[in-house]
């Protein structure tokens, strides 16, 4: 590595540091402020304000890195190479001989390398704080509160959940009514309680609802638990020891966040999201097989952009940056749009599949942009 080598990287790596903290402490800000007498309390609860801060937004900064990664690194490439023609120094250095190939290599591997850090934070890093990055400012506080519930159907056990609300700290829903058309039906054909909390599999039992407040009279009262080839339907109090006389559990594969109304997991890994699509893609529909595809070719997608971008850099001598970023984020948007649209098409179950709705925008503008650049680069 040369020493102009480790120039350009000291600026790139500057440029990328201020863009990335400038851009989260907008967004961070904006929600503090917004949402302030929340985080009041919970620093109360938590015994400092800056460390209840710290503990939120550190796994959203990550979030913020992994949707902002393409963006930021065309940004530090622009303001790389635009520092450069203003200062000169990129005609003195292809006036020594050295090719516009060779001068912005090194940007170009540490953009590949933030892009690659994306796609390691995407999966090794964000899923575990998924918990923590799906809740609200609301949600810290550990009150209750309510959010509209989509009716779904668990197409695998027979059953058909719906509810009033549900009652996002504790994942249970209000109200519940499950109707049952699989083998519970030979218990009873509808169950409604006051209220049903999801328990996720463990030594007692499998996944699914205890629901509370069924009430001794009602047409399971008496009956034993359904079970089928080694499979639990239905536990009922009778002859379930850890289940109160007004309790029962109802085991199903949906899963909580499904109840919201959302597809898949938006901070789920990608084997997560692969083992959704294999056993569950009736409950996600088209929305997961994009999303699937997209985590395969998102850091090409991310370095299809930069390449974009890069060409309006180097083929001008244009020194204001103000215009530069304009023509960049007007190439970023044209090209965001265009994938948005074609996702929308996909997931809609219209004239294209997920996978090419994936797929068509790399195959639109990647040609393109390995053109344009490898043009800029010979000029």
């Amino acid at each position: 590595m040369t020493r102009i080598d480790r120039y350009l990287l000291f600026l790139y790596i500057r440029v990328f540091l201020i863009c990335f903290i400038t851009l989260s402490g907008l967004l961070i800000i904006a929600q503090v402020f917004t949402n302030l007498d929340e985080f009041i309390q919970y620093g109360r609860n938590r015994g400092n304000f800056f460390l209840a801060l710290a503990e939120y937004y550190s796994p959203y900064l990550l979030s913020i890195y992994d949707r902002t990664c393409g963006l930021l690194t065309l940004l530090s490439t622009m303001f790389v190479i635009a520092w450069l023609y203003r200062t000169n120094e990129l005609t003195a250095l292809l006036a020594a001989g050295i090719s516009k190939s060779r001068i912005v290599r090194p940007v170009i591997v540490m953009s590949a390398i933030a892009i690659l850090g994306a796609a390691c934070s995407r999966e090794l890093l964000i899923p575990k704080w998924s918990a923590m990055l799906s809740k609200n400012p609301q949600d810290l506080q550990g009150t209750e509160r309510l959010v509209p519930m989509r009716p779904t159907e668990d197409v695998d056990m027979g059953i058909l959940i719906a509810g009033r609300n549900l009652i996002t700290n504790t994942q249970s829903i209000q109200n519940p009514i499950f109707k049952f058309y699989g083998p519970a039906s030979a218990a009873t054909s509808q169950l409604s309680g006051s209220n049903a909390t999801f328990l996720p599999a463990d030594d007692k039992h499998g996944q699914g609802f205890r629901v509370d407040g069924v009430g001794t009279n009602t047409a399971i009262a008496g009956k034993p638990s359904v079970r089928q080839d080694g499979t639990d339907y239905l536990l009922l109090p009778t002859d379930t020891p850890w289940l109160t006389a007004d309790q029962c559990f109802v085991a199903s594969k949906v899963e909580y966040d499904m109840l919201r109304g959302g597809t898949a997991r938006q901070f789920a890994s990608t084997p997560d999201l692969i083992w959704r699509l294999k056993n569950q893609s009736d409950y996600y529909g088209e929305d997961l097989k994009l999303m699937v595809h997209s985590r395969f070719l998102q850091p090409l997608l991310d370095f299809t952009q930069l390449l974009l971008g890069l060409p309006l850099i180097l083929s001008t001598r244009n020194r204001n940056v103000v215009q530069l970023i304009v023509a960049c984020v007007a190439t970023f948007g044209l090209f965001f749009a265009v994938s948005m649209a074609l996702g929308s098409l996909g997931t809609s179950g219209t004239l294209i599949t997920p996978a090419i709705a994936a797929w068509a925008p790399l195959l639109i503008f990647g040609p393109i942009a390995y053109a344009r650049t490898r043009q800029s680069m010979m000029e």
